[in-house]
């Protein structure tokens, strides 16, 4: 499964601003709500924040991906918050988070929900492709720099 699969330009938030993780995350919940596969927002946001309570989802290089199983969706989907001043996310190596994935799928579905996060880490690993990405100014631009770099 590629990105661009379960990510539309519509669940693409530029500009992403929170008081902190908990609140950067609502915003991200709310916009997973356009997909149309959102049963229970309140439940996914209970999900994700838990899940972050456990280990953050700050893998390192300014990336986060947050991620839950829930009920609460009928069907994987994916958001992407971008933050050019950074997010403090508790990651990994200290430093904030630009690029926010939230990764929601239903509940028994670790194979493709692992493939995907595997793939979001390998893709962004590129670190003028991260900087393309944070620098764009449409959610179109950035879906089509996914797409371009999905089909190398």
């Amino acid at each position: 499964m590629k990105l661009s699969d379960v990510l539309t330009k519509e669940r693409i938030v530029i500009n992403l601003r929170g008081n902190d993780k908990s609140d950067a995350l609502g915003k991200l919940v709310n916009a997973a709500k356009t997909s149309g596969k959102v049963t229970d927002e309140a439940d996914l946001l209970k999900k994700v924040l838990e899940r972050e309570n456990i280990k953050s989802t700050g893998i390192g290089g300014g990336i986060g991906i947050p991620h839950a199983q829930t009920s609460g969706v009928i069907d994987i989907i994916a958001c992407l918050g971008i933050s050019s001043q950074g997010i403090e996310f508790n990651a990994l190596d200290g430093k904030p988070v630009h690029l926010v994935f939230l990764i929601a799928t239903k509940e028994r579905t670790n194979s493709t929900y692992l493939g995907l996060l595997s793939r979001i880490a390998r893709l962004f690993i590129d670190e003028p492709f991260k900087q393309k990405i944070i620098t764009s100014t449409s959610p179109e631009e950035i879906m089509r720099l996914i797409i371009e770099k999905e089909t190398e």
